[in-house]
């Protein structure tokens, strides 16, 4: 029994030592992830305008079922079109955002790692994002 926990334990250092690292600290998505989605996303997909049959306005609403399929697979970016479409050339038709500047490599590269993590998006108002233009009518 000892020797089962000294070894979890040793498990445990090992894997926090490697991810910290590697300089992967788990992405917070109300700091690093919902800022990139406010600016960048939910102008277009929201409850409003829906582009694309996609609201990214909560976690539920990006989850919905959807004609087209998944737009996020927890844990597998590259089946996950979120990730996809922003790592698409500037000149493809399907290539996020549509208009307007592409969203830096760093911040693909978090939302990548958001994926990669398992989604983590929390609920209630932490989790909820309001189209930038919706803002600033108030």
């Amino acid at each position: 029994m000892k020797r089962s926990t000294t070894f979890s334990a040793v498990f445990a250092a090992l894997t926090l030592s490697t991810l910290h690292a590697a300089g992967d600290t788990p992405v917070d998505f109300v700091k690093q992830i919902k800022p990139i989605l406010a600016d960048r996303c939910v102008e277009c997909h929201n409850s409003e305008t829906l582009l694309g049959d996609l609201n990214l306005q909560t976690r539920a609403l990006a989850f919905s079922k959807r004609e087209a399929g998944p737009v996020i697979v927890p844990k597998n970016a590259e089946k996950s079109m979120l990730y996809l479409v922003l790592t698409l050339p500037a000149k493809d038709l399907k290539a996020m955002p549509a208009t307007g500047h592409r969203i830096p490599k760093d911040e693909v590269n978090l939302i990548r790692q958001w994926i990669t993590e398992g989604v983590q998006w929390p609920e209630g108002k932490d989790g909820a994002i309001t189209p930038q233009h919706k803002k600033s009518r108030k």
